[in-house]
């Protein structure tokens, strides 16, 4: 079985190791990389062609919209969605419009989060 590639974006090194651990506990996931701000995560995502990128919106340096808005337009195949902790100080239709794959709650149910992944990668091989 083909595991889905996925890069995980956070300044906060906590958040992306618990995201990992819990991506890494699922079969069909396989975290091949993190990045702590912006400007690593475009080019870590150049560098790892991942299938599927989480990314924090809310960074220093390079934020994450900015990132991941280059992320997609360098790399169109690769599924980037938006993570939060604020969904209030995102505007969803922005983020629907600007070729990211959708919102994320970083506090949602962990089964949501990685459905919204396994979906994500069934789009592409649609």
């Amino acid at each position: 079985m083909k595991k889905i590639r996925v890069m995980l974006v956070d300044d906060n090194a906590s958040y992306r190791q618990r995201m990992a651990r819990l991506l890494q506990t699922q079969v069909d996931l396989e975290v091949v990389g993190e990045a702590g701000e912006g400007q690593e995560a475009v080019a870590r995502a150049r560098e790892l062609q991942p299938d599927v990128i989480l990314i924090d919106f809310r960074m220093t340096g390079l934020d994450g919209y900015t990132a991941a808005r280059a992320i997609v337009k360098e790399l169109p195949q690769a599924k980037v969605f938006m993570l939060t902790a604020f969904p209030g100080a995102l505007d969803r239709e922005k983020v629907a419009h600007s070729g990211l794959q959708g919102l994320l709650v970083k506090d949602q149910p962990a089964i949501e989060i990685i459905e919204a992944i396994r979906n994500s990668v069934g789009k592409l091989e649609s």
